[in-house]
């Protein structure tokens, strides 16, 4: 049997943190946060030397990337419901998250990269909200027991979607120790 991969143990702990917090307000990314869509751009940012490296090196990481994770982590930090949550979090699985931490800062970054292309997608997924739940259900996104009740109310998929989203970006962002 071969072992989990490092990706496979922080879906992990991510999934088990967020099943073990239980937070009863509303959280999560508000619509309306400034962050920058993804538009057509033909892969002129993909790599810049001229600029002292502070746009993407091997296509990984932009300034707009970088600044629409730093406006995230800055109104997390504000949010009181947030930071309840990332207080219960640590508690309930400081062992998990110190192995965690024991991941390169690329790794880390690389989730969270992969999370924020997501919570932007979701805003274009999610402008034909009937759609949405088709596509999510074809997909195998939505399990069998909740899919009539997104069907019946695509705004509640929108927002747990969202909502997932949000708790995935923070807890790698507390692992990867922007938040403390």
């Amino acid at each position: 049997m071969k072992s989990p991969t490092i990706i496979q143990l922080l879906l992990l702990f991510i999934v088990a943190t967020f099943l073990s917090v239980s937070v009863h307000a509303q959280f999560g990314l508000k619509k309306g946060l400034p962050i920058t869509y993804p538009q057509q751009n033909n892969g002129e940012d993909m790599v810049g030397d001229g600029d002292g490296g502070a746009r993407k090196q091997d296509g990984f990481l932009s300034e707009q990337d970088a600044a629409d994770m730093a406006a995230i982590i800055e109104e997390a930090q504000k949010d009181l419901e947030t930071m309840a949550m990332i207080t219960k979090m640590k508690e309930a699985n400081a062992e998990e998250i110190s192995d965690l931490r024991k991941l390169s800062t690329m790794e880390v970054l690389g989730g969270m990269k992969e999370t924020l292309d997501n919570l932007k997608l979701i805003e274009y997924l999610f402008k034909d909200k009937e759609r949405a739940v088709r596509e999510m259900e074809k997909e195998g996104m939505i399990s069998k027991e909740h899919i009539k009740k997104y069907r019946k109310d695509p705004d509640l998929l929108e927002q747990d979607t969202r909502r997932g989203l949000y708790f995935q970006f923070i807890s790698l962002a507390v692992v990867g120790g922007f938040i403390e």
